[in-house]
């Protein structure tokens, strides 16, 4: 649960990477790891839980260009080599606080939706602050993203939480 202070990270922000084209929303039978991995490099980020035991993920979101742009990311998890199904939608906004690179910015408000329930999606959203995403990985060891609708290049940064009790 979040706020326990039981979640700790083992990580420093890892830059997972970047998405620079639009991709619509994974088709039922586009949902299978080998089509949905296939996908232009472009198109998604994949992140592999790599590491054993990681009991969360938070995220981050950056974007070039102005404050107050809006995309929509699409976020799936999968076991293995079986099939992703998606676990939220995110509405990503852009906010006024810079990166090192001045035309990137951080996201200030994630709105999320479609989420399956089971992996306990939280979302914190400030007012030109640096908004992130919560999720339990429920054992799943890889995540991916689309973009099912970008008015920008979208970055995504993570880090693991590990279950310290």
């Amino acid at each position: 649960m979040v706020g326990t202070g039981k979640i700790s990270p083992d990580n420093d922000w890892v830059e997972a990477g970047s998405i620079t084209t639009e991709q619509t929303a994974l088709a039922v039978d586009g949902r299978d790891t080998a089509t949905a991995e296939a996908l232009a490099a472009a198109k998604i980020i994949k992140i592999n839980n790599a590491r054993p035991g990681a009991y969360a993920f938070l995220f981050r979101f950056r974007a070039d260009g102005n404050a107050d742009l809006d995309s929509v990311l699409e976020l799936y998890a999968a076991r293995g080599t079986d099939h992703y199904h998606r676990i939220a939608t995110l509405t990503i906004v852009t906010g006024l606080q810079n990166t090192a690179e001045a035309t990137i910015h951080f996201c200030d408000t994630i709105t999320s939706s479609n989420e399956d329930d089971l992996f306990d999606g939280t979302t914190s959203s400030l007012a030109d602050m640096i908004a992130h995403y919560y999720v339990r990985t429920l054992g799943f060891d890889k995540f991916l993203f689309i973009a099912s609708d970008k008015d920008s290049n979208i970055y995504v940064d993570y880090c693991r939480l590990y279950d310290r009790s």
